[in-house]
């Protein structure tokens, strides 16, 4: 797992790392810049294709500038460094990096203005080394200017560290910023990489691991992660090369009402292409008939109904007992807001020692009853989306580290993990941590996309991921699934059950 540091604790890292050791600083940039090479050569492979402009300021972000752009002539490209401060204003590491550029004869030109800058149809890459993370408002003079003619440029943007003019905390951009087509970002990611329109800004993010000691980062106590995909790797429940289906899991799933079949039915498909052994669908009596003909592989069970046909609360002693051979539950979604229901799902719950997944109707079920979600049987994780998260809870802060907080806070009172459902997703735990699930894309933006993702969790709880594993594990699965879904029929023609289909290839690219 990742650390995922405020600009704040990136800050404090450096400061234990380097101190005043411009030395040691140095050894970090130099790192920096490897990475920023490789990143340069992925986009102009060949060297003798065209140029590439390399555009720094008077700070690290500019050092790491003058690497990149020493690496890259060492290797045969065409460089030139832009500065946009006098070369007597550069100090510590970042004079150490031009002066080493400049005696490999690399072309330094200072702008005063950006008329200065030259564009030519052979210009193949800008490197924005302007700014760092540490900017604070928005970019005043010919760094804005110059901001500007790389945005108009036409020409791929490379960025250090972060996009010029982003804040790294929020994701909201200065007036004006940089749109990269990758960032690199350094040490490790900033939780304005993640959130929009900050996320779009970067681009394709890289994470170039420089190699802090272990003991400094810990110092800082990053309580959020990212995960990554050898950890996605180890939480995929093993399968048991000599096991039957009870040894792989069974799952309960309680859903459905009158017009809302087709919730059980992406859960239950969901759940089932996910590796758990059996799938048993608790019901409304009168989706019998229904369901018989939807669903092939699962345990189909038709339970007591309301006069509206939907779950009765009488129907708990049916689901209790269905549970008591169960390895993971899942409550909530198309049950419909009826009184008796709601009820069911508030003391299934309470009673149902299962891990368990909330989700939708179940969440509702407890909408100005929220203190009862505190009083669950068994392990739970709960899935609101933002609309659910503020019937039950309020409104969600605005800036991504104050609603961390929120989750966490939440996580912590309720002993449960909560996930909420986005771009990206985020995740609590109750012991503190939290999680960027940045997966999936605008396609997961469809009815029955979130009944998928419950299927997914439940099944791998049944399995035997503690259910945060099976959240964080689920998110990626479910969000790599959009993806695969996409490439086939684009972000606006995908519907629910393509992303079902696409699930055993999203599992499969994880095992690879």
């Amino acid at each position: 797992m990742k650390p995922v540091l405020s600009v704040a604790q990136m800050r404090e890292v450096d400061k234990r790392a380097i101190g005043d050791d411009a030395a040691a600083g140095y050894r970090y940039m130099q790192r920096a810049g490897r990475g920023l090479f490789r990143a340069a050569c992925e986009l102009v492979p060949d060297p003798s294709s065209g140029e590439i402009a390399v555009v720094c300021g008077k700070g690290n972000n500019g050092g790491d500038g003058y690497v990149v752009g020493r690496l890259l002539l060492d290797a045969g490209y065409r460089v030139t460094c832009f500065s946009l401060v006098p070369i007597e204003e550069l100090r510590g590491e970042c004079l150490y990096a031009y002066r080493e550029f400049d005696e490999r004869q690399g072309n330094v030109m200072v702008l005063n203005d950006s008329a200065g800058f030259p564009f030519t149809s052979n210009r193949r890459l800008i490197i924005d080394a302007l700014f760092g993370t540490g900017l604070q408002g928005d970019p005043h003079g010919l760094y804005a200017a110059m901001i500007n003619v790389i945005n108009n440029s036409g020409v791929p943007v490379l960025a250090v560290d972060t996009p010029s003019g982003l804040s790294n905390d929020t994701g909201i951009p200065g007036n004006p910023c940089i749109t990269a087509t990758v960032t690199v970002a350094m040490g490790f990611p900033k939780p304005g990489l993640f959130f929009y329109p900050g996320r779009e800004l970067a681009g394709r993010l890289i994470v170039e691991d420089l190699d802090y000691p272990e003991a400094t980062v810990a110092a800082v106590k990053p309580q959020l992660y990212l995960p990554a995909t050898e950890s996605l790797r180890k939480l995929l429940p093993r399968r048991q090369p000599s096991g039957s289906k009870f040894d792989h899991g069974q799952a309960l799933l309680v859903g459905g009402s009158p017009g809302m079949a087709g919730s059980i039915t992406l859960m239950a498909e969901a759940a089932m292409r996910c590796g758990c052994g059996m799938v048993h669908c608790a019901f409304p009596e009168s989706l019998a008939h229904i369901l018989s003909v939807k669903l092939t592989e699962p345990v189909l069970h038709a339970l007591p109904q309301t006069d509206a046909g939907t779950l009765d609360r009488s129907a708990l002693d049916g689901i209790l007992s269905l549970a008591a051979s169960m390895q993971a539950l899942c409550i909530g979604p198309g049950l419909s807001h009826e009184e008796s229901t709601m009820h069911l799902v508030r003391e299934a719950i309470a009673r149902c020692p299962l891990p368990a997944v909330l989700d939708a109707d179940g969440l509702n079920a407890f909408k100005g009853a929220v203190d009862g979600l505190e009083h669950h049987a068994g392990p739970m994780v709960i899935t609101p989306h933002t609309g659910e998260w503020e019937r039950l809870f309020g409104a969600l802060a605005a800036t991504p580290l104050e609603r961390i907080g929120q989750l966490k806070t939440t996580a912590y009172r309720l002993r449960a993990t909560v996930l909420l459902k986005g771009n990206p997703t985020l995740l609590a735990a109750p012991d503190g941590k939290a999680f960027i699930l940045p997966y999936g894309n605008s396609a997961l933006a469809k009815a029955g996309s979130g009944d998928v993702l419950s299927g997914v969790i439940a099944s791998l709880a049944a399995q035997g991921a503690p259910v945060a594993d099976a959240a964080i594990l689920g998110a990626y699965i479910h969000g790599t699934a959009g993806v695969i879904a996409a490439h086939k029929f684009g972000e606006y023609s995908v519907v629910a059950r393509d992303v079902v289909a696409a699930l055993a290839q999203s599992i499969r690219t994880l095992l690879q």
